[in-house]
């Protein structure tokens, strides 16, 4: 069910990207989860009881390896992959992996003998950007509905 709204082409439904501080008019409103005023809003109330809360989350077209429509898909990354091998004292590594060769006396346990050991680390860091979230390249936007 969707009704044309007041002096615009939007019917009441239709989110918009919004990038001022300041609200748009009376006509819409923010995507926050909050609840729509039925005597207020009674063409969005009719499609739905509170608002899609879109804060924090970014909106893709439904197919491809989207989930279904309105369902909010968790995030993931593709596969990081790498490799190490060592073989008496070569070492080789790539992708993700990265490995150091150290001497150690073995003091600690009694042998004093010196003997290579191999650090092998993981760093994703070495193959793709790295942050505290996955995200693509982005500008934060307010997103509004329309609700009369």
């Amino acid at each position: 069910m969707t009704s044309s709204g007041n002096g615009d082409s939007l019917e009441i439904g239709m989110i918009i990207a919004w990038t001022l501080v300041t609200d748009p008019s009376d006509s819409y409103l923010e995507c926050n989860g909050q609840s729509v005023d039925n005597s207020k809003y009674p063409k969005l109330y009719a499609l739905m009881h509170n608002t899609p809360d879109y804060r924090g989350v970014f909106l893709r077209g439904l197919g491809g390896n989207s989930a279904a429509l309105g369902v909010l898909q968790e995030d993931a990354i593709r596969n990081i992959k790498g490799s190490f091998v060592v073989i008496g004292n070569a070492l080789s590594y790539s992708g993700a992996f990265n490995q150091t060769q150290y001497w150690w006396t073995g003091s600690e346990w009694g042998n004093y003998s010196p003997t290579i050991y191999y650090q092998t680390e993981f760093d994703a860091s070495r193959v793709v950007p790295v942050a505290d979230e996955n995200r693509p390249i982005n500008k934060a936007v307010r997103y509004f509905i329309k609700a009369k």
